[in-house]
């Protein structure tokens, strides 16, 4: 410590450096423990296995499950103590269902998650209050009971244990409160505030094999492995192709880890961002290396009198490598404070749909990450000073006096700083991949005019609205209420708001073609009248729906995907198709327009075939209200909230959100993913610049002799500077030479998360070499202008 203090800059600069990369990967290695790593909160979980169904005839791929196929698996099975199921018909998570929860206070709709009675018990958890679900009340009959999450007992009943065995109205139902979950549980994610039964009819729901909504999770028995459930069920599901062919017919079954399923897509992310932060640690230490190795070469006549006093070479290996030590401590103990604050930073700037990241913490095991990395560091940039220290000329050093400390080390200080520089490079050019790939989402047209459009979602309770009389009546009033607003252009209305998916999918026939050329898997969508002119998708060909388009007529319009697929090269203008195989009874609809094909899924993914039908002639219940303004749209929140509450009090409408905040949500993903990149290859750029600025100072420092010398016998001072600055741009070149290779190949890591960039991007790849050359040549320039300014006499009469 006294060594250290001794030399307080040197000190300083190490350990905040050591601090930055110490910290930045045990912020991101708490996330990664927090998603990936800790265990969840089921029993025994690794036996929890989650199931889907494939078929390569429609593409899928993971897709929903058929209760029919379902209830086959658990009978036939011999692998799973039980399954259960829920409801989910979209790939990235639950089938959420809003249910409006009024009483006292406010009406508020509420996030529930309809289960199977069995799902608690597959878990292996048990309530907080109360009593979980039981298997019979999955029935119709015995389905009014629910489930409450802890937030939503806190929030709306104050934490009251009253709660078990009173009655609430969900929906206009009533159901019994049975239980409470404790606060760290969940199930399949945080956003889930209630869990309700099925409440099927058991024959009924057993013959549906064609509609695909259910998810399932089963336990597996003890001592069964997934290879051998896998085999089994996939055996089940090729009897039952053979047994129902006309809807089984290449019906596959996947399975595998529920924590796999649940962490999704985002173990790619957080696997970049650990690489990345590695290497911005791994930069850390070869600057620290090179800060050792200069002071140890200052330090050649306190080692020559160690050793000639007796020290052997071990003794004084160990000797540095506890200053070493010491530095790397105090960076590790700044490390864990700025992980501390970067942690929360991360959670707080993160998009909402990572799952478990709220439980990120500095716990046990991500502080013995820290002293694991603490120790590793000491050795990555303490060992090579050490070894390169402990071995002095004692003649020539003891003789010479140390001052100048001679040229030892210089060649391994170079190769840090060509590793620094590839290393920078790699970070460099995959931040540049992902800002390029984010400004090309940025581009994309979405097929909709997303300016001045303000979006309201509502859910007419079936207990209250069971009519499809009503669901038409009531929409009809809300648009023409919201109609009657001042600044209100136009109002239309959709089952599915842009971005958020498809209602449903089926097969269909076109009519005079061949019975084996229908098409698979045409995307289906109710929309008002008036809902293409307030969305501004372009009309293509033909018309747009009017109230001819009732409930007995049969029309449609279609999208210009739908256009490509079916009709290449044709109007599908007044051409008929029905929704349905070629041997299955259907109504035939006539195309009576093509709109432009808007963005579904995202603006990331192409948009499928899709299909239009009017409210009138496809009701739905739950509808998202899309309102054109002349001005500010988030003006009339207010005013549009007043005029839905005042068609029904208990109807409180949700997802209310400008179309500008809903195409700027559907991007947090990649926004997150970019802007985290580049903070890490920030860094890694100002710490490689810093390198190279750190060795050229230094080699000028220790050759002001040699330089002395040359002007004395006439060098110029361009010849000077040339010389200074071409070495720098030698270990440059030769950094970013690697840098490039290592590139091409670890940038494929990244393909799934690029969009209209190709991992290998030549503009990418020269534009960053070049801003590298440019930043190498900045920080080799003041010790370049430091050594054309270094005077002959007082140089040569120095040494």
């Amino acid at each position: 410590m006294r060594m250290l203090a001794k030399k307080p800059g040197f000190t300083l600069i190490a350990v905040i450096t050591l601090a930055l990369g110490i910290g930045a990967n045990t912020a991101i290695f708490s996330v990664v423990n927090a998603v990936l790593l800790n265990p969840m909160p089921y029993r025994e979980p690794d036996r929890l296995i989650q199931f889907w169904e494939t078929n390569p005839l429609k593409s899928w791929t993971q897709a929903p499950i058929a209760p029919a196929n379902l209830f086959d698996w658990q009978q036939q099975n011999q692998s799973f103590e039980e399954i259960a199921a829920y409801m989910g018909s979209d790939k990235s998570g639950p089938g959420i269902a809003g249910l409006h929860l009024t009483g006292d206070g406010e009406p508020e709709r509420v996030k529930a998650l309809y289960v199977t009675g069995n799902v608690f018990s597959v878990l292996g958890v048990d309530t907080m209050l109360g009593r979980t679900l039981r298997e019979d009340e999955t029935w119709q009959g015995k389905h009014t009971v629910v489930v409450l999450s802890h937030a939503l007992w806190q929030r709306r009943f104050g934490g009251d244990p009253g709660v078990i065995g009173q009655n609430i109205s969900l929906n206009g139902r009533s159901r019994e409160v049975v239980g409470v979950m404790a606060a760290d549980f969940y199930f399949p994610s945080k956003e889930i505030e209630l869990w309700v039964p099925m409440g099927w009819n058991q024959q009924q729901i057993a013959q549906l094999r064609r509609p695909h909504f259910l998810r399932a999770v089963g336990r597996l028995k003890p001592g069964v492995t997934t290879e051998q459930a896998r085999a089994e069920i996939t055996a089940i599901a090729g009897r039952l192709e053979e047994q129902y062919p006309e809807t089984n017919t290449q019906m596959g079954v996947g399975l595998g880890p529920l924590k796999d399923w649940i962490v999704g897509d985002t173990k790619l992310p957080l696997m970049v961002f650990l690489v990345a932060v590695g290497f911005v640690l791994l930069i850390a230490c070869a600057n620290v290396a090179n800060l050792l190795l200069a002071r140890a070469a200052t330090r050649n006549r306190e080692v020559a009198i160690r050793t000639a006093l007796g020290a052997r070479r071990s003794r004084i290996v160990r000797q540095l490598l506890t200053e070493s030590f010491m530095l790397a401590l105090v960076g590790g103990g700044l490390g864990v404070l700025l992980a501390l604050w970067s942690k929360d930073l991360l959670v707080a700037f993160s998009p909402g749909d990572i799952p478990r990241l709220e439980e990120a913490r500095l716990d046990a095991k991500v502080l013995g990450f820290t002293i694991g990395l603490t120790l590793l560091t000491t050795f990555l940039f303490g060992l090579a000073p050490a070894l390169q220290a402990s071995k002095p000329d004692l003649v020539s050093t003891l003789k010479e006096g140390g001052q100048k400390g001679g040229s030892q080390g210089g060649r391994v200080r170079s190769v840090l700083v060509v590793a620094e520089v590839a290393l920078a490079l790699v970070l460099v050019i995959g931040a540049g991949l992902m800002i390029r790939s984010f400004l090309r989402l940025q581009q994309v047209d979405p097929g909709f005019n997303a300016n001045n459009l303000l979006m309201l979602s509502v859910g007419l309770p079936g207990a209250k609205y069971p009519e499809d009389s009503q669901a038409i009546t009531f929409f009809e009033q809300a648009e023409q209420r919201l109609k009657a607003l001042p600044g209100v252009l136009e109002v239309g209305a959709t089952n599915v708001a842009a971005l958020k998916g498809s209602g449903y999918t089926n097969d269909m026939t076109i009519e005079g073609r061949p019975p084996e050329d229908y098409v698979r898997e045409i995307w289906h969508k109710t929309v008002t009248p008036d809902y293409f002119r307030a969305m501004g998708i372009q009309l293509l060909s033909g018309r747009q729906f009017d109230k001819s388009d009732n409930a007995t007529s049969s029309t449609i319009i279609v999208n210009e995907a739908f256009a490509r697929r079916c009709f290449p090269g044709e109007d599908p203008v007044g051409k008929r198709v029905k929704f349905a195989k070629p041997t299955e009874p259907g109504t035939w609809e006539t195309i009576v327009g093509v709109v432009r094909s808007e963005k579904q899924d995202s603006l990331g993914t192409d948009p499928k075939p899709e299909s239009y039908k009017t409210q009138l002639q496809e009701p739905s219940s739950s509808m998202t209200l899309v309102i054109r303004t002349a001005g500010d749209p988030k003006a009339l929140i207010g005013a549009a909230r007043d005029q839905i509450r005042a068609l029904d009090k208990d109807l409180p409408p949700y997802n209310v959100k400008t179309m500008d905040e809903a195409v700027y949500e559907s991007l947090v993903r990649e926004r997150f993913t970019t802007l985290l990149l580049i903070v890490f290859a920030g860094l890694a750029l100002a710490l490689a610049a810093i390198g190279i600025y750190g060795v050229m100072s230094y080699a000028v420092n220790q050759r002001t002799h040699e330089i002395g010398i040359r002007v004395a016998l006439g060098a110029q001072t361009r010849d000077i500077f040339k010389q200074v600055i071409g070495r720098a741009m030698r270990l440059a070149a030769a950094g970013i030479a690697l840098g490039l290779a290592a590139s091409i190949a670890l940038t494929r890591l990244m393909a799934s998360l690029l969009y209209g960039v190709s991992t290998t991007d030549p503009l990418t790849f020269a534009s960053i070499a070049i801003v590298l050359l440019g930043v190498s040549l900045l920080a080799s320039y003041i010790p370049a202008r430091r050594a054309t300014k270094v005077d002959a006499m007082i140089a040569l009469r120095y040494e």
